[in-house]
């Protein structure tokens, strides 16, 4: 006998109520934060590696802004429940060339020798019957 369960409908999200001793209110849910620190830190090794200089007056615009962007509209969620990451990581492999070669039929090349493909010329020729009857013209 099964019992019923209610497994399928739970979202169990672990949260982070309070960070480096200030309090986040109702909580960030810990995926978010760390989908926001490895962006945050893929971007600013990025800039600083491209020779961005940390003290420029829009250094504060350039590493914060697009980090925030992208997980801002990263993590929403679709109707489906799912993250917009989820959506453009599928795009993303959908457009991406195949990275799986075609594997042959590995019986055809037992000897070592390729096999040529066959060609073939066919040529017909349309010869009709005609009865007696018909080529005297009458009907019978």
């Amino acid at each position: 006998m099964r019992l019923p369960t209610d497994t399928v409908h739970l979202k169990l999200q672990t949260r982070q109520y309070e960070l480096f001793g200030r309090s986040l209110g109702r909580g960030v849910e810990r995926r978010v934060l760390l989908i926001g620190a490895a962006s945050a830190a893929l971007w600013w090794a990025v800039l600083l590696l491209l020779g961005m200089p940390i003290l420029h007056r829009l250094s504060p615009l350039v590493f914060l802004v697009p980090p925030v962007v992208f997980v801002l509209y990263g993590t929403r969620r679709d109707d489906t429940g799912r993250m917009m990451l989820a959506a453009w990581r599928d795009r993303l492999l959908f457009h991406a060339p195949v990275r799986r070669r075609s594997i042959g039929n590995p019986l055809l090349h037992l000897d070592g020798h390729r096999t040529r493909p066959i060609s073939l010329l066919v040529t017909t020729r349309l010869v009709t019957a005609v009865s007696m009857s018909d080529r005297e013209g009458g009907a019978s």
